[in-house]
């Protein structure tokens, strides 16, 4: 039968494993408020028994492990919920400051200030001879000018800083996949030994998570306890103990625009998840935004000067712009290998602007093709010579031989809206300069043109609708967007709740039950130490037996 030593060594092992497991408890009791934590528990084996007269004899308990009570799937699940939920509240609150930019209720937006300088060219048809309502046509004209450019300087500034996000951002995820890669070297330093490395895990899967959270990202453990992830559905971010540097870079064709690189190529649009992914699309909708306001703005000056020059004012001056022209925007490419460039643009015949956005591309070093990028249509065909002028559409411009001609594939962008809302300002400073009238005869009764100008208000010059129907087709487009970044993140988020409510159930730190296991713990260890005592005190009647 089992010897008095072997009971005495079963109490040992049950003491022993009485207080590794009250050490685990006791660890999990201390770290319930630690962000990331994982509930841990002692794995409880019974050690080898031994035979004995043919029958086997228990030989006590042994912790074989501490294991992790951890669901990968779910921390998986919460985790690209997270991403996503991260990225609709990115973009709604960029999408409500966009929308606040617009709307007329706070004053800021640009329907109260377009009718207003309509109204105020009635009351100078009403009244053409009268200084007053001139001065109230230039003030009010003055104000929608300022309006135009507020709006486009805070477009502007907000890019700026989406771009400056999107760069912190990135440096702030090649810093926590630095720390990854550190910590799969430090877990396959620990388990190489054949233990579980669990609380540098825990630290590994809050870094995981702080990174889905930027941007979305996939995991994949390997077999020595390393875990490789990979941005934007394939791109390696972490390998082993390497990681691999993201990079923001600005695009060539759009200094509001940047490129998210990793390992040598543009993933921006593979990016589905994250704040990066919110940076991202609101970029998107407020370079949209920015286009459309220059597109109004550009509408309103051409339309207004081309009836404003066909007027006369007191003075009987004549072919008067009442806004600043439109200026032409010239750039070229960055991939162009040759060595011309572009200068000496100007608007030549405001009637004929189409306000589109052109190309002129070379299909050598002596011809090129003009064509209207805004609707892929042909404009014109040309021989090139170094400085001649190239004219079509209203505007002129020059392409010069400087390091050397134009190359094969070479091109360069034309247009006359890009910054119309920048620029845009009032060119009329004499109120006697207003042109109401349609002839210097009918001078200064006349109001024929000045109703004219009024009329601009009701033409339909915007793609089929007029100006004000226009912008507030374009603040009703934000508002859907807006509403529906709202609604997506409203609902994500109880997604995200409800996983993490799972999560927790499963590995997060209950004190009651915890509480409930260090009294069981705690009794175990008593009547571990009671046996050993009964065993004692059973070797000291044996010794006192003479």
């Amino acid at each position: 039968m089992a010897s008095l030593n072997s009971i005495l060594d079963i109490a040992k092992t049950s003491l022993i494993a009485s207080q590794k497991a009250i050490s685990v408890t006791s660890h999990n009791i201390s770290n319930a408020n630690t962000p990331g934590y994982t509930r841990q528990r002692a794995v409880l084996e019974p050690m080898n028994p031994i035979n004995v007269g043919g029958l086997l004899f228990g030989t006590g308990v042994n912790v074989t492990s501490i294991q992790r009570i951890y669901d990968s799937f779910q921390s998986t699940q919460l985790r690209a919920a997270d991403s996503k939920l991260s990225s609709y509240d990115t973009g709604y609150g960029l999408m409500k400051t966009l929308e606040t930019m617009l709307y007329d209720v706070n004053g800021s937006g640009l329907s109260t200030p377009l009718d207003d300088f309509f109204k105020a060219f009635h009351n100078v048809a009403n009244n053409p001879e009268s200084s007053a309502e001139r001065s109230t046509l230039l003030s009010s004209a003055t104000i929608l000018a300022d309006r135009f450019n507020s709006i486009d300087a805070s477009i502007r500034q907000n890019l700026d800083n989406i771009n400056n996000s999107v760069a912190a951002q990135i440096d702030q995820v090649n810093a926590l996949a630095a720390q990854v890669a550190d910590l799969n070297n430090q877990i396959g330093v620990v388990e190489i030994a054949g233990v579980t490395a669990n609380d540098l895990r825990d630290k590994r899967d809050l870094l995981l998570d702080s990174i889905s959270k930027i941007v979305d990202i996939t995991t994949r453990e390997n077999e020595n306890g390393a875990v490789d992830v990979y941005v934007a559905g394939g791109s390696f971010l972490v390998t082993g103990n390497r990681s691999a540097p993201l990079s923001a870079e600005i695009n060539n064709s759009n200094p509001f625009l940047y490129d998210i690189i990793s390992n040598g190529s543009d993933i921006s649009g593979s990016i589905s998840g994250g704040a990066i992914k919110g940076l991202i699309d609101a970029s998107t909708k407020y370079r949209e935004t920015l286009d459309k306001i220059n597109l109004m703005a550009a509408t309103l000056v051409k339309e207004v000067n081309v009836q404003h020059r066909a007027g006369y004012g007191l003075d009987g001056s004549t072919g008067v712009d009442f806004f600043t022209p439109l200026a032409v925007n010239m750039k070229a490419s960055a991939g162009n290998t040759g060595g011309a460039v572009i200068t000496g643009g100007n608007v030549v015949d405001q009637s004929l602007l189409t306000l589109s956005n052109y190309e002129i591309r070379f299909t050598g070093p002596s011809n090129y093709t003009v064509v209207n990028t805004s609707n892929n249509t042909v404009v014109t065909n040309g021989a090139y010579t170094s400085g001649s002028a190239i004219s079509f559409d209203g505007i002129s411009f020059m392409i010069t031989d400087n390091t050397g001609a134009p190359a094969a594939g070479d091109t360069f962008r034309v247009d006359t809206v890009g910054s119309a809302a920048h620029y845009i300002g009032v060119a009329v400073s004499d109120t006697k300069q207003v042109a109401a009238a349609s002839s210097a005869a009918t001078v200064p009764g006349d109001n024929t043109n000045a109703l004219a100008m009024a009329g601009i208000k009701d033409l339909t010059v915007l793609n089929g609708i007029t100006l004000n129907q226009y912008f507030n087709a374009m603040v009703a487009d934000i508002g859907v967007v807006t509403n529906s970044a709202s609604t997506n993140a409203d609902a994500q988020r109880k997604v995200v709740e409800e996983l993490q409510l799972a999560k927790d159930s499963l590995s997060g730190v209950s004190l009651e039950e915890e509480a409930v296991n260090l009294i069981k713990l705690q009794k175990a260890y008593e009547a571990s130490a009671k046996l050993m005592t009964t065993a004692d005190k059973m070797f000291d009647a044996l010794l006192a037996i003479r």
